[in-house]
């Protein structure tokens, strides 16, 4: 970049990025009237984040409060502040922009570190054994690692935790569910016509969706493994396809080449991915940093919500650093207050203060319809190789129709451990006729997910139902060596969906029956399984619901 050229926006919120999380910064923000200068430097920022971050450690009052970085809380900070809003976002977990001692922000998979689970003391994973008697979990330092998995019986959820959530741990896919769901799960009063023809394109552009081509698909070695599976899928009449994906698919190519480090080629995904990925800090984040409106303040967990007298909402936070050492508590009040921690954070969250009595008018819907999206992980002896090197990062599925003549969706995904297997792997994600719901748990003093043992039964059903029909057209097999002899991992989600139902828990277009001003603005409104994974459904659907929240803003 030449020395005189300005910066865009969206290349001057990354940078602040990246100076706050190599300075530690506690709060992180780009004040509009150094804008105009032509390049940013660490001395100019630090030292107006420095005052930022002293000026936070009292109570004070914000005119629009963000609690999480996600999709939907990404975008609702972006959209804000494009109207000239005031914007504060807390995220619970760290600003990933500090190199470790490997000179890399995330570890790598099979050498995890103090980067990798959020508190735990060992690594967990739905895949359990490699080749049947390889474990997968790691011991690890205790810290504020990127991968938390909170557990309850019969289901494992799998959540990323830092500045720009889910974004920095899934496998970057920004699938359209297909039609039929959307009409299916949402309120009549929203157009599903709208969304597909509106907010869906709108989405994709703003995470900045690419697929790979047929060409590269048909050359590289490292989806061979994707081949064989559409391969197989096709001979048993079911139809593949190319995917949208939030990883740069020109940087995969690049990879392929050796031409830059390899990240999606390289193994790198639980833990993060270190190049490639388009992850929310360089797209909706960046841009919203950029427009000097926004104040990002990471590792601040909202422990409980409040309404004042006056309408107001109050906030009681606590900041931690990276080993758990408390640093301060506060309480923030604010006008307006968007709730985007994600299904496990704003669910659980809203559950607490409805069981606590500082929110008591929040009606019984909350808490309710949870899905676990549906989602199955097989493995499929193929009998023939599938290749040695494998992307991490999908970029083939099928569209299949099951027993019951009800759609489902599969991702052909790789298992990247550097030797042959003969084997593909899948996660399947189907219809959950049977959600759950939470309570709260006066021991523990936290909300619950209660999940049924005999939820899984009709996505396992169904997931049979398709790739028995595979197997039996090519002669494949179920392999139950990474899951311990089972045919299935069925305990286990990245995708978690609902807990706050649109039109039920809340209006359609967000906000809190029984609280005005605050608004949900992530998955925790799907009341059902998408059949896809989420990101791009919960950015769609924050981009339509804060389009109508501002309309009405006076």
């Amino acid at each position: 970049m030449s020395q005189n050229k300005p910066m865009s926006r969206r290349q001057w919120g990354q940078r602040v990025l990246a100076l706050g999380g190599q300075m530690g910064l506690t709060s992180i923000a780009l004040p509009a009237r150094i804008l105009a200068a032509s390049q940013p430097t660490a001395a100019m920022l630090g030292g107006l984040m420095a005052q930022q971050a002293m000026a936070a450690t009292g109570d004070r009052h914000v005119n629009n409060l963000i609690v999480g970085s996600g999709y939907g809380a990404s975008v609702t900070a972006l959209r804000l502040a494009q109207q000239g809003q005031s914007v504060t976002m807390l995220e619970m977990g760290r600003l990933w922009n500090t190199p470790g001692k490997d000179g890399k922000l995330f570890c790598t998979p099979f050498k995890p570190d103090e980067r990798a689970m959020w508190f735990k003391d060992r690594t967990k994973a739905v895949v359990t054994t490699v080749a049947g008697f390889i474990p997968t979990s790691f011991p690890v330092p205790k810290a504020a690692g990127i991968l938390d998995v909170i557990s309850s019986p019969n289901m494992d959820v799998y959540v990323g935790r830092g500045v720009g959530g889910g974004s920095l741990v899934n496998l970057a896919m920004l699938i359209t569910p297909y039609e039929e769901t959307l009409n299916r799960i949402l309120p009549a009063s929203i157009s599903v016509k709208e969304m597909l023809s509106k907010y869906y394109p709108m989405a994709k552009k703003g995470l900045r969706a690419t697929q790979v081509t047929q060409s590269y698909l048909a050359a590289s070695a490292y989806h061979r493994y994707a081949r064989v599976a559409c391969a197989h899928a096709a001979k048993a009449g079911i139809p593949w396809r190319i995917l949208d994906s939030g990883y740069d698919a020109a940087y995969m190519a690049k990879e392929d080449a050796g031409l830059v480090p390899k990240s999606a080629l390289g193994g790198e995904a639980a833990f993060g991915n270190n190049w490639g990925k388009n992850s929310l800090d360089k797209t909706y984040l960046a841009d919203a940093l950029g427009t000097g409106l926004v104040t990002l303040q990471p590792l601040t967990e909202v422990t409980l919500i409040s309404r004042a007298s006056d309408g107001r909402y109050l906030v009681q936070t606590q900041q931690i650093d990276t080993v758990g050492t408390v640093l301060a508590e506060q309480v923030i009040s604010c006008d307006r207050l968007f709730l985007g921690a994600g299904t496990m954070g704003t669910t659980g969250l809203l559950v607490k203060c409805r069981a606590l009595g500082s929110l008591p008018n929040l009606n019984q819907h909350v808490g309710t319809r949870w899905s676990s999206n549906g989602e199955i992980f097989t493995v499929m002896n193929t009998w023939t190789a599938t290749g040695a090197k494998q992307c991490t990062v999908p970029v083939t599925g099928i569209d299949a129709i099951d027993h019951r003549g009800q759609q489902a969706y599969s991702m052909n995904i790789g298992i990247p451990i550097g030797i042959e297997t003969l084997t593909t792997a899948h996660i399947t994600m189907t219809r959950t006729p049977e959600l759950g719901n939470f309570s709260y748990n006066t021991q523990s003093k936290s909300s619950t997910l209660n999940w049924s043992a005999t939820a899984k039964d009709e996505p396992v059903a169904s997931t049979f139902s398709v790739y028995d029909r595979i197997n039996k057209a090519n002669g494949s097999s179920y392999s139950g060596s990474l899951f311990g002899g089972k045919k299935c991992a069925d305990s286990s989600t990245y995708h978690p969906l609902g807990g706050c139902p649109i039109g039920l828990a809340t209006s359609d277009i967000g906000e809190v029956k029984g609280y005005p001003g605050m608004y949900v603005m992530d998955a925790s409104l799907f009341p059902d399984s998408l059949i896809a994974n989420p990101a791009l459904s919960t950015t769609a659907i924050a981009e339509r619901n804060i389009e109508r929240i501002i309309a009405t803003m006076d």
